[in-house]
């Protein structure tokens, strides 16, 4: 269980996490329509492999916050303002967005996988988003520090993300119509998330 476990919430975490229509995923979608469903795939294991590293530095990072109360909990204080502000700013994204922008500009380079590499280490919110997560778990006796953990979570993170894009690679032409109601709804969905968030961080706060 010790091992299912971690693996489980790494896989599930990483695939809600880059399900929305995004860069990468949108990426993928194009290359598989313009190009091949080869092509797209390769673009995936070099974004994956970044994934898997970014979620390793996020985990081990959240570990040692996790072992130092004093700055884990000034951190969390500070988490508090900047997911109020998230919520602010994905609400005022969603009313001011009228139409769906999930165009993808596809450059001219012939190595896919270092091409992934490259989009895919442009995302700076892979590491905080694993170490906050991570950090919540860990506050719920949920999960543990431990290297193995932290290994096992990492690798179920980038399985759980290649799985994603395997699917917008083979079934985005079946689902392309849909991609406007999700991209145009997902500003406010990840508002309600940031806002949950603030909310029961400030009950804790106050609580005790």
């Amino acid at each position: 269980m010790s091992i299912i476990l971690p693996f489980v919430l790494g896989f599930f975490i990483a695939a809600i996490g880059i399900f929305p229509p995004g860069m990468l995923n949108m990426t993928i979608a194009k290359l598989s329509i313009t190009e091949n469903k080869k092509q797209a795939l390769l673009f995936a294991y070099g974004a994956v492999f970044v994934v898997l590293i970014q979620c390793f530095t996020g985990l081990y990072f959240a570990k040692f916050l996790d072992s130092h109360p004093v700055i884990s909990d000034n951190l969390k204080k500070f988490g508090v303002v900047i997911f109020i502000l998230l919520t602010i700013g994905f609400i005022y994204a969603g009313l001011k967005s009228k139409k769906p922008n999930v165009e993808v500009e596809i450059k001219d380079k012939k190595n896919r996988i270092i091409y992934g590499i490259t989009l895919s280490s442009l995302n700076m919110f892979a590491v905080p988003y694993y170490a906050f997560l991570s950090l919540t778990l860990a506050s719920k006796n949920i999960f543990n520090f431990s290297l193995l953990s932290i290994i096992i979570f990492s690798i179920a993170a980038a399985l759980g993300t290649y799985f994603i894009f395997y699917i917008y690679a083979l079934l985005f032409k079946k689902i392309e119509h849909r991609v406007g109601f999700i991209t145009n709804n997902i500003n406010f969905l990840i508002a309600a998330v940031t806002g949950i968030v603030a909310i029961t961080s400030l009950y804790k706060m106050f609580s005790t």
